[in-house]
């Protein structure tokens, strides 16, 4: 049999947030704001005016007379480039500084960008008469007519801002502080590039609740809708809703029945006919709010109604953050196999807010730490060693009584952010999973089948953990990994709390099918050539793909699921 292995993942460095942008047309505070924020933040303040106007030796308005437009922009980029290579700065930028496309791809690169809004009446009289008649933008016409045309050719650049923050009827230390606030709230923020282009990944504690400063740009007459199950709904719904609506949104909340029983074109229909009767348009967005069904579920129905309207995947899920929010996969299961039917529907966002693990129940962290774990074997190097210091301070604790470390939700975090990483890493190599992408399928081809026989009884992260179980031992019996490795990783499993073979499951044991699973694996759609594909396993680093799983040996390995984790 042929194998095809692919080359080892190679880990990247760690997001981080370097300086604080502050942009926005001009007369709406980002200077007086910008210093305010310096000063809560302990970092410098620079005002790109100002700056420019230092080296220049003369003020705004004499460089447009004297040099023209065109010069001036171009000692705005000269400067927006030099900021890109500074940190700890807090910038109020000009007013049309972020509109050059090149200027703005700087500064979201840099740092946080926030676009401080304010009506075309409340600019002019913050500017006053007289002071806007100095402005050079504001020439050649009557100044009111000249800021609400300029605020209508930057609109979709400012749009493109991280965040929207109003300043309508605020003091300026009541802006500063939202907007330390929801700067605070981020731990990181990294771009995933797709084919299409590209879409940010938030997380952080407390984000979710600036959900809605982030979309605030969108246009406020096209409803926003939020799908979430009847969990997540009750938990997050109302709040989420709120957040939309403080920022000028109109907000749809629709709940789904939760659990992966939904997971179905009927719960996709009933979507179709809220969207329809409130309005949807083809400017609205859909909201996934909830674990990875809902994540699914409601992305397939952004992605075919309208023939496509924008989708946001906000995960409440372990599971969901570390893997099914990150990379566009969306989609349904049927009667004749689990997600059969899909499409690949990238979001425009994903919001990850930490605060939400605190209210799982200890089942689903332990169903998010499988794909963690996953995460951490395809990885392998300092991924799969901060997973292996956590097992063994558990191992090493000497009491049952002591919480077990991975319900801390910092140290979480952290083997967490390696998975979101390698995830995002994969998909942006391979985004239709041709090739690569397939890797983190490690463990799911068995899982997949697991989790279908048992009629879902056996939730998804759960059915992982078997399926590298069997991985892992298949791997082993074909003399690509050893024995301690095979051991090492059911002890992991074993001690996060997940099951490493049947005897969970008392009811499915006692009438297990391994003919009925190896059939229900049959219709996988990661098939090649009629052959299933399995993700084997070398050393953590080093999976690869293959196809010298055959049905005996599936079997096997299957059944050992049922006899213990003793056998090989």
């Amino acid at each position: 049999m042929n194998n095809t292995s692919s080359p080892e993942i190679t880990p990247s460095s760690h997001p981080s947030r370097r300086n604080l942008i502050l942009a926005g047309f001009m007369g709406v505070g980002k200077t007086t704001v910008g210093k305010l924020c310096a000063q809560a933040l302990g970092w410098t303040f620079l005002d790109t005016d100002v700056e420019i106007e230092r080296r220049e030796g003369i003020n705004i308005p004499q460089i447009f007379a004297r040099h023209g437009e065109a010069y001036f922009r171009a000692r705005e980029t000269e400067l927006a480039r030099e900021i890109a290579g500074r940190k700890n700065l807090v910038v109020a930028t000009g007013g049309g500084m972020i509109v050059n496309a090149e200027n703005r791809a700087i500064l979201l690169q840099t740092g946080l960008c926030v676009n401080l809004i304010a009506t075309p009446e409340d600019v002019l009289k913050r500017l006053g008469p007289e002071a806007a008649a100095r402005r050079p933008m504001l020439q050649g016409g009557r100044a009111e007519e000249r800021i609400a045309q300029l605020l209508k050719e930057r609109a979709p650049a400012y749009a493109e801002l991280h965040y929207h923050v109003g300043t309508t009827a605020l003091t300026p230390e009541r802006i500063a502080q939202r907007v330390t606030q929801l700067f605070e709230s981020e731990q990181w923020r990294i771009a995933v590039a797709h084919p299409s282009g590209q879409y940010d990944l938030v997380m952080g504690d407390g984000v979710f609740s600036q959900l809605g400063r982030m979309l605030a740009a969108r246009n406020s007459a096209a409803p926003i809708a939020i799908v979430a199950d009847d969990n997540t709904g009750r938990l997050y719904g109302e709040p989420l809703a709120q957040a939309l609506r403080e920022a000028g949104l109109r907000v749809v909340l629709h709940c789904m029945p939760a659990g992966e029983a939904h997971k179905h074109l009927g719960s996709v229909e009933a979507m179709y006919r809220a969207f329809a009767e409130n309005g949807l348009e083809r400017t609205s967005a859909v909201i996934a709010l909830g674990g990875g069904v809902v994540g699914d579920v409601a992305g397939f129905a952004a992605a075919t109604y309208l023939r496509g309207v924008p989708f946001v995947q906000v995960p409440t899920s372990l599971l969901a953050m570390a893997d099914s929010s990150i990379g566009g996969k969306v989609g349904v299961d049927t009667p004749f196999g689990k997600n059969l039917v899909g499409a690949f529907k990238q979001p425009e966002l994903v919001v990850i807010d930490l605060a939400c693990l605190q209210t799982l129940p200890a089942i689903e962290m332990q169903c998010g730490l499988a794909e963690i774990i996953k995460g951490g074997l395809i990885r392998g190097g300092e991924a799969w060693e901060r997973i292996r210091q956590i097992y063994l301070a558990g191992a090493t604790s000497g009491t049952t009584a002591s919480p077990s470390p991975w319900s801390d939700v910092r140290t979480v975090q952290t083997i967490l952010t390696d998975a979101i990483l390698l995830k995002r890493d994969v998909v942006e190599e391979d985004p239709f999973e041709k090739g690569r992408r397939a890797l983190l399928n490690l463990g799911h081809t068995f899982g997949h089948g697991l989790e279908a026989w048992s009629q879902f009884a056996i939730r998804h992260g759960e059915a992982v953990s078997l399926g590298m179980v069997c991985a892992l031992r298949a791997s082993h019996q074909l003399g690509h990994c050893t024995q301690a490795l095979v051991d090492e990783g059911v002890a992991v499993l074993d001690q996060v709390g997940l099951p490493t073979h049947l005897s969970r499951y008392p009811q499915l044991a006692a009438h297990y099918d391994v003919d009925a699973v190896w059939h229900i694996m049959q219709s996988d759609k990661k098939k090649a050539g009629g052959n299933l594909r399995f993700i084997l396993i070398r050393e953590p680093g080093a999976c690869f793909i293959s196809n010298e799983v055959d049905e005996g040996r599936a079997k096997d390995v299957l059944r050992s699921l049922r006899e213990g984790a003793s056998r090989q």
